[in-house]
């Protein structure tokens, strides 16, 4: 059987920007796949300033919800995710992300970097860092996110 078990909530999080345009661009991938929430953590400058009001609108727009906190162990505290999967480049992880998923129920803090590049290893030591299935390069925050978001929601379907 694969894909994610019935009842998991996937919680997307964008940690550690400084884009405004990587916010929105984010948060669209994020609802335009049919998620509810959507998080932002240690927003800096024009991701902080402009980005995340942007998306925030979005949210609005959409009946979607978006929360800002602080920094990422904020959100660990926040949201009391079950586990807290970090989806970073194939190089820098052992792990694909939907070995882990399938292993995985509960609440899942579904976490991406921002900022090149990417997530440090202090943060990487906060859950199971995994690289998406079936792909080979860095593609970015925003393809990372569209490509990992997208088979967590396609393979979930699957149940």
């Amino acid at each position: 059987m694969l894909g994610v078990p019935q009842g998991t909530i996937i919680l997307p999080l964008l940690h550690n920007v400084y884009s405004q345009q990587k916010v929105v661009e984010v948060a669209r991938v994020v609802y335009g796949l049919g998620f509810q929430v959507f998080i932002v953590t240690k927003a800096s400058g024009t991701a902080a300033q402009t980005g995340v009001p942007e998306a925030q609108k979005l949210a609005i727009r959409l009946n979607r919800t978006l929360f800002y906190l602080p920094d990422l162990p904020d959100a660990i505290e926040v949201l009391k995710p079950d586990k807290v999967v970090l989806v970073v480049p194939r190089k820098y992880a052992q792990v694909e992300l939907l070995k882990v998923a399938r292993e995985l129920s509960g609440k899942l803090l579904i976490v991406f970097g921002g900022a090149e590049p990417g997530l440090s290893k202090k943060e990487l030591e906060m859950g199971i860092a995994v690289y998406p299935d079936y792909v080979e390069e860095d593609l970015g925050t925003t393809g990372l996110v569209a490509v990992s978001l997208y088979l967590l929601r396609t393979l979930s379907r699957t149940l």
